[in-house]
């Protein structure tokens, strides 16, 4: 709804600008061209006056400049000096069908307006009136008289006039960004709904039609699919599963015949050997079915969670205490670093020792020279993330390899393959993680040697505190 908002804001704010500028731009434009038509030629008053100017007496007659002649004959105009008694005195190119004489009358009727139709203009002279004629139709001549008190409020008025229109073009923007939004609303509500992943059905009527038929289509696509990497992510699962459960029972016996042959006396020692050896991979195979299996589960949010209150300090203690007690070499030295002891995060507990397990192993796994493992907790400044680091002092992994690190051995996104171990270890860590809505960081160590593993969880809030 938001948005639908915020796009009709915008819708308005826009129709406005655009009808501001274009109301400027006319007028602009408007005056432009008429001041332009105006200033290409003297105007009448000017001509009038230079003309009247330049008009002399000289041995009892008159006498016109020669650049007001050229001046008048430019514009094809003509001239007249009318006396005080109404009679022409003088003239330059007067038509025919123009009076040579007046009465006061008359005078008072042509000089505001026209004379025979010529549009006259009339200038006081020391002998009279000199009167300037142009063409018939050449100029209109209209008289407007305003009251005082309106051109006073001429001002305000346009004010207004201007904040009319600004109201009209909001009103009318108003009720034709509405309609628009009637046909987006349901376009952005589909669109919504396509990221969650909903079915869409939208009315393919109105002149968003295409648009929602697109939608629609787009919509029926990604059904369609999504149900089928449904059925075959559930297929795979359980057909892994399946397998994961076949093995189980052969291995077993496997693994217990060898057992018995490597515990037997009577066998020549070379066989015993050989028994040990078939148990020891056999035990490998068990562990690759057992982490695949969980993997799967994982990967499709099929593993049940038995979440309850825990405190990753315990965890921590815990696979430390196994690894030191189950009989670690010397070359390996683990310490912990554990602070705010006290803060607790909902997960599995079984999961979340298989995960540090999981990361402190791969570290002996991945260095048989020995290294130092330091496990360390830490709680994030706002006290909304805690932390579980493990870190080692070993030969590392190359840059270009971290960041695929953490994805499924042979997967289509991975450029490498694994060439040590099954490489289920990091993308089980991190499938584990991820279940209890936190990540999974691994970086290059200290100095670039050895590997930091970072696993981050949100804190569970603690009440009464």
């Amino acid at each position: 709804m938001q948005g639908i908002i915020r796009i009709l804001r915008r819708f308005v704010a826009t129709t406005i600008f655009v009808s501001i500028f274009l109301l400027i731009f006319n007028f602009v434009l408007l005056g432009t061209l008429v001041f332009k038509e105006i200033d290409q030629r003297p105007s009448p008053q000017g001509v009038l006056k230079q003309v009247a100017q330049e008009l002399g007496k000289q041995d009892g007659n008159y006498r016109l400049d020669e650049q007001a002649a050229a001046l008048l004959q430019y514009n094809q105009a003509w001239a007249m000096l009318l006396g005080e008694d109404g009679l022409v005195k003088w003239d330059y190119l007067l038509p025919n069908d123009v009076p040579r004489s007046y009465n006061l009358i008359e005078v008072a009727k042509f000089s505001r307006y026209y004379l025979m139709e010529y549009p006259v203009y009339i200038w006081e002279h020391e002998d009279g009136l000199v009167v300037v004629g142009y063409p018939k139709k050449s100029y209109g001549k209209y008289q407007f008289d305003f009251v005082a008190d309106w051109l006073r409020t001429l001002p305000m008025r346009l004010v207004l006039l201007l904040l009319l229109n600004v109201s009209l073009a909001l009103l009318i923007s108003v009720v034709i960004g509405t309609r628009l939004m009637r046909g987006i609303r349901p376009l952005v509500a589909g669109v919504h709904n396509l990221a969650k992943e909903e079915a869409v059905q939208l009315d393919a009527k109105g002149i968003f039609g295409d648009v929602a038929q697109s939608i629609n289509s787009a919509s029926t696509m990604l059904q369609n699919k999504t149900a089928a990497l449904k059925a075959r992510d559930e297929a795979r699962s359980n057909w892994i599963a399946g397998i994961s459960h076949d093995i189980r029972t052969p291995l077993s016996m496997v693994l217990g015949y060898a057992s018995e042959m490597e515990d037997n006396s009577d066998l020549p020692m070379e066989q015993r050997h050989q028994a040990g050896i078939i148990r020891r991979q056999g035990e490998k195979l068990r562990s690759l079915v057992s982490d695949l299996n969980l993997v799967s589960m994982l990967e499709y949010e099929m593993q049940p969670l038995h979440l309850k209150h825990i405190r990753l300090s315990v965890l921590a203690r815990q696979v430390a205490a196994e690894f030191l007690n189950s009989g670690l070499d010397d070359r390996y030295d683990i310490e912990l670093k554990l602070a705010d002891e006290e803060v607790q995060i909902n997960g599995d507990e079984k999961l979340l020792l298989r995960a540090i397990s999981n990361l402190v192993q791969n570290s002996v796994r991945h260095n048989p020279q020995g290294c130092e493992i330091m496990l360390e907790t830490s709680l994030s400044r706002d006290r909304s993330q805690y932390f579980l680091i493990v870190t080692d002092t070993g030969l590392g992994i190359p840059l270009e390899q971290l960041a695929e690190i953490t994805k499924l051995p042979y997967s289509s996104r991975r450029k490498r393959t694994v060439l040590l171990g099954h490489g289920l270890g990091l993308p089980m860590v991190a499938r584990i993680v991820q279940a209890h809505h936190g990540r999974l960081i691994v970086a290059s160590g200290v100095d670039q040697r050895g590997l930091q593993a970072v696993m981050e969880f949100p804190v569970h809030p603690q009440h009464g505190k």
